[in-house]
């Protein structure tokens, strides 16, 4: 559970570690593992789900007192199980909505009493307890060192101490890893059957779509622009410490019918971000609403307008990428633009960007000659055609 969550699952970008996790189809499947791994824990490992926990898991729950029945003593809205641990402490205890949880006995016990809200009480248990490795084996386990780290203290804690619990805690950890490693292993899979979105394709559907905007009858977008007029080597607009999370460009599209849409544009798909402006000054980066796999299907979602009117015309986008071709990541940017820190980013961002506003004021009446929309693209073959990528219209 430990290495799974921080490097496989997908979390929101939430400051201060108060982030949630994502809905979205790898996190459901990891959920759906660790559930399965926790609800037949106490009938198939039954030593170790008795282990108490150095520290509870907590965090609020749906359950109410009248879905614990027997082996619980209810009081109002205090629930005690009659299970404790050598002290007397109840291994789990709930009070008003908060649960805590000291073994994986009790564990196993609660998601199968939350019936149908089992996804939904290990989702909150995981967003509670972000390491829970930590709570449940303590401190020095905690899977920020690795997990190889965590097996080598523990051998060394058994050539030490032969007792019968930390036997019991060396098997404990071997099992959480083989879930780990099943976690990572089925992730691995997953997202290499998703379609990548890659820098080349993005600017592709942009320079696209910009043939849909203006001021004519048959614009199906007012206008989009980048944030970010700086374009890195490897075609990604969006600075390195945010590349490291696969987004390539963050894009401001004014649909005919809505307000403007702030779209971030990832490796993983499309989707709207907090407000990410032309300045940069807000750094809003959590994402608001689901992923989609291409700006089409994102506009179409969002836009009216643009649903019912793109399909009128002869768009044409590139062609998808073979599956050798596929691009499975941004590749990084080399090590000078890598190295360099926000202040000096954002100065060469600000000099791309004043020439970029000084060319659109040269566009306006009175400047240069704007240039209409073309569809001189239509005649590049009748191979190219309308696609959608995976096959059908959302």
């Amino acid at each position: 559970m430990g290495v799974a969550l921080s490097r496989a699952a997908q979390w929101t970008t939430a400051s201060a570690g108060a982030g949630t996790l994502e809905v979205t189809p790898l996190n459901e499947s990891l959920l759906k593992e660790i559930l399965r791994f926790v609800e037949q824990f106490d009938s198939r490992y039954p030593q170790e789900a008795g282990l108490v926990f150095k520290e509870p898991l907590q965090w609020e729950t749906s359950l109410e007192p009248s879905d614990f029945k027997n082996e619980y003593d209810i009081s109002g809205s205090t629930v005690k199980s009659h299970e404790t641990d050598s002290d007397g402490r109840p291994l789990l205890q709930l009070s008003s909505s908060s649960v805590s949880v000291y073994s994986f006995s009790q564990l196993s016990k609660l998601v199968q009493l939350a019936k149908t809200k089992k996804l939904r009480e290990v989702r909150a248990c995981l967003e509670a307890n972000r390491d829970p490795i930590a709570k449940i084996l303590g401190p020095s386990f905690a899977t920020v060192e690795g997990e190889d780290a965590s097996v080598l203290r523990l051998l060394e804690k058994v050539t030490e101490d032969v007792s019968k619990e930390t036997e019991v805690t060396m098997k404990l950890l071997l099992l959480i890893q083989q879930l780990d490693t099943q976690l990572l292993s089925n992730s691995l899979k997953q997202i290499s059957r998703e379609v990548r979105l890659s820098p080349d394709t993005v600017k592709n559907d942009v320079e696209l779509l910009k043939c849909f905007c203006g001021e004519g009858e048959k614009r199906v977008l007012k206008s989009i622009e980048y944030t970010s007029e700086y374009e890195f080597s490897n075609g990604c607009r969006t600075p390195p410490w945010r590349q490291v999370h696969g987004e390539i460009c963050y894009l401001i599209i004014e649909p005919c019918d809505t307000e403007p849409l702030y779209i971030t544009c990832s490796t993983a798909g499309v989707y709207l971000n907090g407000g990410i402006t032309l300045d940069g000054e807000e750094k809003d980066y959590e994402r608001k609403s689901d992923v989609f796999k291409d700006l089409v299907t994102l506009l179409k979602n969002k836009s009216p307008h643009f649903a019912e009117n793109i399909n009128k015309q002869d768009f044409a986008v590139q062609e998808e990428p073979t599956s050798t071709q596929k691009t499975e990541h941004v590749e990084s940017v080399d090590a000078e633009e890598q190295g360099q820190t926000r202040r000096s980013y954002e100065l060469q961002e600000k000099n791309v960007l004043e020439k970029a506003r000084q060319q659109r004021v040269q566009n306006k009446p009175g400047g240069r000659k704007k240039s209409e929309p073309s569809l001189k693209w239509k005649n590049l073959g009748s191979s190219i055609s309308l696609r959608e990528r995976g096959g059908q219209e959302t």
